[in-house]
């Protein structure tokens, strides 16, 4: 009986160990299971955060895009429409407003065989009569370097000791980067009443010179060329590491002190003779911008805008400019500003006309149209003209405005009306300009 209780108890803790054990297991699982489920929630997440970021980076392409369509829009409905339909000739920047940035691949190659300029009959290269220009040497050299044989190239004998004879010279131009580092110190005096007197300095422990400062200011304003690649040049120039948010502080510094001028360039411009004006886009953090020139022979005025239309040039030039006579291509805003005269671009005109000969090669009134703009243009740079001349070639733009053009294709009468229909405009180079 004792043998067979204790047989029992001993397998009963037995039992009670393997339920210890499968209890052990499950609590152990159940803890990989509550990882597991925290993983997953993690995953989760940041599959969620890569949804949002997708759907804002969507919202922004789309954005974009609105853009975009908008910009095309506005060019299919300019005045000087750059679309082609089937059928007609494809327009490219050689017959049209379009830039030669967005010609087709035919276009450009034939573009770099065919030209708008005549044969002028003359040789290539400098003219009789052209004043060229060449190195010119200088009497005192910076430096002289003497360059003497040292030994006998037939016997090998020394020549250091024997008398040399110069028989030619050769100066050589070139340039040196030379960094410099400039500690400039300050000091206090106390005068004799007891005032403590100190120069004013600068609250910093280093800084870049003005030459640099101008440097990278021209680097980027004058030659165009981007922060990342002025770091470059500057550092494998001089050894100097300078980042492209230095640049970006030197631009902004300087200008700042160049806005005094720069009013007064806009100044100058509003009371000159004769402006020429031109409107180009550019991307500005993914947004559509524009770039606004004014310029005339001296000054060039550029400034920048979202808008490309009357509230930008009104934002420089509110008054207008109206004692210019003003050079520009047939966008509508510059013909609503206040202007004294107006002179439309002759290279838009005949570029658009050249469009016209290709649609109609069998017709000849553009070619007509062409032939007059360019003989006036010979006129003026010839300095070959006279009150009469001015008339009768006045005229003859008249009649040739006048002739009905409803035969032809509607291409025709339709830059006749964007000729004709523009008031205080002139189409001839009659005007106080330099064509």
């Amino acid at each position: 009986m004792h043998k067979k209780m204790a047989s029992d108890c001993t397998d009963i803790d037995v039992v009670l160990r393997q339920i210890n054990q499968r209890l052990r297991k499950l609590e152990k699982s159940d803890s990989e299971k509550t990882e597991e489920i925290g993983r997953l929630n993690r995953v989760i997440n940041q599959k969620d955060v890569e949804i949002h970021n997708l759907k804002t980076e969507l919202a922004s392409t789309k954005a974009e895009l609105a853009v975009a369509e908008k910009r095309i829009k506005e060019l299919e409905g300019a005045d000087d429409d750059t679309s082609s339909t089937p059928g007609k000739p494809e327009k490219n920047s050689s017959n049209s407003s379009i830039p030669p940035s967005q010609e087709s691949i035919a276009s450009r190659e034939l573009r770099r065989t065919k030209s708008l300029r005549k044969p002028s009959g003359k040789p290539s290269g400098g003219q009789p009569g052209h004043k060229g220009h060449t190195l010119q040497t200088i009497a005192e050299p910076d430096v002289i370097v003497k360059h003497e044989p040292v030994y006998c190239k037939c016997c090998g004998r020394l020549l250091i000791d024997i008398p040399c004879q110069k028989i030619r010279k050769t100066q050589i131009v070139d340039i040196k980067v030379v960094v410099e580092t400039c500690e400039e110190q300050y000091y206090e005096k106390v005068c004799e009443c007891g005032c403590v007197n100190n120069c004013e300095a600068p609250n910093c422990r280093i800084k870049y010179g003005d030459n640099l400062r101008a440097l990278v200011t021209y680097l980027n304003v004058v030659q165009c060329i981007p922060f990342k690649r002025i770091a470059e040049l500057i550092s494998d120039l001089s050894g100097q590491n300078i980042s492209e948010g230095t640049v970006q502080n030197i631009l902004k510094e300087n200008s700042g002190k160049a806005d005094c001028a720069y009013e007064e360039i806009r100044k100058r411009l509003e009371t000159a003779s004769v402006v020429g004006a031109d409107e180009t886009g550019a991307t500005v953090g993914k947004h559509l911008h524009w770039n606004w020139i004014f310029q005339n022979d001296l000054l060039t005025y550029v400034f920048q805008s979202e808008s490309r239309g009357q509230k930008a040039i009104d934002s420089k030039f509110p008054k207008g400019l109206p004692y210019s006579t003003l050079v520009t291509d047939r966008h509508q805003s510059y013909f609503r500003m206040n202007v004294k005269d107006h002179q439309v671009c002759l290279a838009h005109l005949l570029r658009n006309a050249e469009y016209l000969n290709e649609l109609d090669p069998n017709q000849n009134w553009s070619r007509r149209f062409i032939h007059l703009i360019e003989h006036s243009i010979n006129l003026r740079r010839e300095d070959n003209i006279t009150s009469r001349k001015i008339k009768v070639q006045k005229t003859k733009m008249k009649n040739l405005l006048g002739e009905s053009l409803t035969h032809l294709d509607n291409e025709f009468e339709k830059f006749k009306r964007g000729v004709s229909l523009k008031s205080k405009t002139t189409y001839l180079p009659f005007s106080p300009i330099q064509v």
